[in-house]
């Protein structure tokens, strides 16, 4: 469901006054874009997304932190933004050293459960991760504002330009900074249909890992004193895993090399920035090469 700047603004106002129809219909509608977070900035597994999940949902439920949303600062910033938090909180929460249950026996042959300490170092890469953003901001704001822009312009789904940014645009194609503003709404819904088609993809690749879960655990309960004339079942269950594992790898690879990115169309760029379509591909790669040596200038 997509909804109009109007709409998400009185939604979000509604669940900050704790409204139950309206954080119903809000998780309803972005229950998908926060299971997928963890997955896709930070790269966890499906268990750890279903666990975050369930901590963001207890959280947000209050609808207290929807009291922080600014019409201004783009609902995408603000909820990617509180979904970040939410998961370097909900990481810092876990204990530092998780307990595992082991069983051992006593003088008297009787079994008793013992704790052992297991170092968790999750807080640690969230810690990077968390750094890795902040050094990723500081480089745009080192670039030059027409690297930056173009850059920013590239992946305007999920980066907002600033006032000054816009500013720049407008004084370029000689418009207001009003109408700047209109296109780059217009280019995000645009792009909305993408990042939905995106999103049924990650879902798609969690749909198949449950379903080979599942699989597996048939493959499981086929009796052993009947394996021969089951063998023509698992052979079948075999063949089912193999094709599903090939599916979800596929989908994993295009995933890797950034095919489930919202980026916007060079010709549409061109338009707004009005520059050339043929210089943009070379323009942008250069920048990409500096974003990455000034990073690896930076220490993480």
């Amino acid at each position: 469901m997509n909804l109009s700047n109007e709409e998400i603004f009185s939604l979000i106002q509604d669940c900050a006054k704790g409204n139950s129809e309206a954080l119903k219909k809000f998780f309803e509608i972005y229950s998908t874009d926060i299971y997928n977070f963890p997955i896709r900035v930070f790269h966890l597994d499906e268990d750890d997304a279903s666990e975050f999940f369930i901590y963001a949902f207890e959280r947000l439920k209050t609808g207290k932190r929807f009291q922080t949303f600014v019409a201004k600062a783009g609902f995408k910033t603000w909820l990617f933004t509180v979904l970040r938090n939410l998961l370097i909180d909900w990481q810092r929460n876990k204990k530092e050293l998780k307990t595992v249950a082991s069983y051992k026996i006593n003088s008297d042959g009787e079994e008793y459960s013992t704790v052992e300490a297991e170092i968790d170092t999750k807080p640690e890469k969230m810690e990077e991760a968390h750094r890795a953003s902040d050094v990723f901001n500081e480089i745009l704001d080192d670039l030059k504002i027409d690297q930056r822009v173009l850059f920013k312009t590239v992946y305007i789904f999920y980066l907002n330009l600033s006032n000054a940014e816009i500013e720049y645009i407008a004084d370029k194609r000689k418009i207001s900074k009003s109408e700047i503003v209109i296109e780059i709404s217009q280019i995000r819904d645009e792009l909305s249909e993408k990042e939905i088609h995106n999103i049924e993809l990650e879902d798609k690749i969690s749909a198949i890992y449950m379903s080979i879960i599942r699989l597996q655990e048939k493959m499981k309960k086929e009796p052993m004193q009947e394996f021969q004339d089951n063998l023509p079942n698992i052979n079948k269950t075999k063949i089912a895993i193999e094709k599903k594992l090939e599916q979800r790898k596929k989908l994993i690879d295009k995933k890797q090399k950034g095919n489930l990115i919202s980026k916007t169309p060079y010709k549409i760029i061109a338009k707004l920035l009005d520059v050339h379509e043929n210089n943009i591909s070379i323009s942008l790669q250069r920048i990409i090469e500096k974003i990455q040596k000034k990073f690896l200038d930076f220490e993480i």
